[in-house]
Parts: C-alpha cells; structure tokens; sequence
C-alpha cells in the first residue's frame, strides 16, 4: 500500500550585485535552480565541494561508503571543520546556515528535530511539515556540533522559519563563499566592492512524495 503527500519545491535564484549606492558592475550574472530538500551556505558546503572535487579527479579511491565517509572526514578535518573547542557556548556564530525544506539533510538525518509545543510557542515557531511552504532555517556551529545533531543526540541552533529568503552577501577577507543544493556544491565568487544577493521562494506548483507502506 503506498501514501501520497503533496511536498512544495524550492526556486533559488543568484542574483546580480550591487553596490551600496544601487550601481550595477560592468558585469553581471543571475543564476537560477530548483531544490527539494536543502539549500546551505558555508562550511558544510565547503566540506562537500573538496569531497565532490576529489572524487571527480580521482574516482578510484572514492569507492564504498566506507572509504567515501573516511574522505569525507578527511575533507572535514583539514578544512576546519573540527578544529573549535567542544564547547557550549551561545555567543559562537555559527559556520553554516541551512534552509531545510523537506527534514531531509545530511542521509536522511533532520537537524531541526521535534521541538516540543511549548519551545515552539515561546519561539513563535509552528510544526515543521513537508507541506506548509516553509523553510526551516537552522545553523550548525562547527564539527563536533555537527556530529551531535546528526547522529540526533541534540538539534541545530534554530534561526527562523520563512517561506521566502532573500540573503546579502559581501566578500571582505574572502573573495568567494560555498553554497550547494540538494548536496550539489560550488564557489560562489564575491565582491567586496558590490553585494550578491541569493533569493529562496516556493514553486507554485506542488509535488507528490509516494511512500510504500
């Protein structure tokens, strides 16, 4: 026996850069895509675009999962990911911003969890669903907080639930961000110069998720 539910999809679209003064470059580019599960933004994408890289040059050694988790480990150690002492503390930014559509991140985990209906009303936030037309919009501090939310051990820092976003990013020290889609990572190049906006509403049209019972 199989169950339908109706799941909404996500449109991203890059947009062009702008100045402060509202001045366009000489230059300009506005990329656009559709996703289902999650859209992320920072060291978690970074992880996943050296990871992707690897196994595109050499996809011999990137066989198994076995080996694909070692490498991947590899990925998240040397890049940073771990290296932040274990420690609770509610002043650290965090290195990653996800916007989760359909609870569905990192091998099926869901990092925001099951908040109880009194967090949820203090926080002004409503039950997560694959069908309400929201994103949930999570952080993760570093490595090991990471690890801790997807193995379910505690949830993400919760940020926001929005059915549009619209983020501005501007390089400064770095002259290129990593965003992925779906876990389809790439470089974002920045300006310091200008802003780059990236913009998350629903498709209009609905999708059906079939499930076997």
């Amino acid at each position: 026996m199989a169950s339908a539910r109706r799941t909404t999809r996500q449109q991203i679209r890059n947009l062009p850069e702008e100045d402060n003064e509202g001045a366009w470059p000489d230059k300009i580019t506005c990329l656009e895509g559709v996703f289902f599960n999650y859209f992320s933004i920072g060291m978690d994408a970074q992880v996943a675009y050296g990871f992707h890289h690897f196994r595109e040059e050499k996809p011999h050694l990137a066989q198994g999962l076995i080996a694909n988790k070692l490498i991947y480990t590899g990925y998240s150690c040397a890049q940073g990911w771990f290296f932040t002492p274990c420690v609770s503390d509610p002043t650290l930014s965090v290195r990653a911003i996800v916007a989760l559509n359909l609870h569905n991140y990192g091998s099926g985990r869901n990092p925001w969890g099951s908040p109880k209906p009194e967090y949820l009303a203090k926080k002004g936030f409503v039950e997560a669903r694959s069908d309400d037309g929201l994103l949930e919009i999570f952080g993760l501090k570093q490595g090991w907080h990471a690890s801790f939310v997807m193995v379910e051990l505690i949830s993400a820092k919760h940020i926001a639930q929005a059915a549009a976003i619209r983020l501005e990013i501007r390089g400064g020290q770095w002259n290129h961000a990593y965003m992925q889609m779906d876990g389809e990572p790439w470089k974002q190049r920045l300006s310091s110069e200008y802003s780059s906006f990236v913009e998350i509403k629903r498709v209009p049209h609905q999708s059906l998720m079939i499930r076997g019972d």
